[in-house]
């Protein structure tokens, strides 16, 4: 499992499943949100300048070389889109 520090103590970490990867936000080390999706749709939203994924409780919003990431349509922090695909291609 791959993991990403954000402020106030939350987590943004990476689960490898048998076909997908799960993205867990976490908050004072417990589970916040989640979502399930392909490896493959991962890296291909990284590599647009502009894009939004996912929708309901867990959103990510890329604009260009930042990720922004929306819990119930508020932004709760933003990381570097390259610390992002970084973690993506640990778990290959």
């Amino acid at each position: 499992m791959e993991s990403i520090y954000l402020e106030n103590n939350l987590k943004l970490s990476f689960e490898k499943l048998q076909q997908t990867i799960r993205l867990i936000v976490s908050r004072n080390d417990e589970e916040w949100v989640c979502r399930k999706e392909k490896l493959e749709n991962l890296i291909a939203f990284t590599d647009i300048n502009q894009a939004h994924i996912f929708k309901g409780r867990l959103q990510l919003i890329k604009l260009d070389d930042n990720i922004g990431i929306q819990v119930n349509n508020k932004c709760i922090s933003t990381i570097s889109a390259e610390k992002f695909k970084q973690a993506l291609n640990n778990l290959r």
